[in-house]
């Protein structure tokens, strides 16, 4: 899986405006939609990350430092994405973390075992936007009532669940034993 193409691809889709971009030799991608701006680098393994994310991060914010500045209150949501491939260690994933908690100058997301697009979008949850509620079967609500309301008369649940006036509905269940 080529990082950059499936992130690039999925920032796509969920509305950001994403552009390759270089500095000092090194290739990043560009995002931003509404509220959010950012930077996205790729590594072969987490080593590789935790050695060049701070050189790779520096270069692309003083490359960019002109458009942070017009980008105003958007600077204040900037973000410097680290996604490697290949396994981690313990102590990577300690490292990783740090990176994350590292808030001098931009917001950090280091990730690596990024295997899969399943694993990018996993990486990239704090940026994209809230997904869509699960659509769920139709519910016969006749039938659930029925099923749940034992406690009653039947000739009240009947009454209920019919297009009968409400005051005969509780004159039934009040006369109910």
């Amino acid at each position: 899986m080529k990082i950059f193409d499936e992130t690039e691809k999925l920032l796509t889709r969920m509305g950001f405006t994403v552009l390759e971009s270089s500095a000092k030799g090194r290739e990043f991608l560009i995002f931003e939609n509404d509220s959010v701006i950012g930077f996205v680098f790729s590594y072969p393994n987490a080593q590789s990350l935790i050695a060049r994310w701070a050189d790779d991060s520096e270069a692309a914010v003083s490359a960019n430092q002109f458009a942070l500045r017009r980008a105003g209150q958007k600077a204040w949501n900037t973000y410097v994405v680290l996604l490697a491939s290949g396994d981690i260690s313990h102590a990577e994933i300690a490292s990783l973390a740090a990176i994350e908690e590292d808030l001098t100058g931009t917001r950090k997301i280091a990730r690596s075992d990024i295997n899969g697009i399943s694993d990018m979008e996993a990486a990239l949850l704090p940026l994209l936007p809230l997904q869509s509620a699960p659509k769920l079967d139709a519910v016969d609500m006749v039938l659930e009532i029925r099923q749940r309301a034992t406690e009653l008369p039947p000739r009240a649940i009947e009454a209920f669940v019919s297009s009968t006036e409400v005051s005969v509905v509780l004159q039934v269940i009040e006369e109910a034993p």
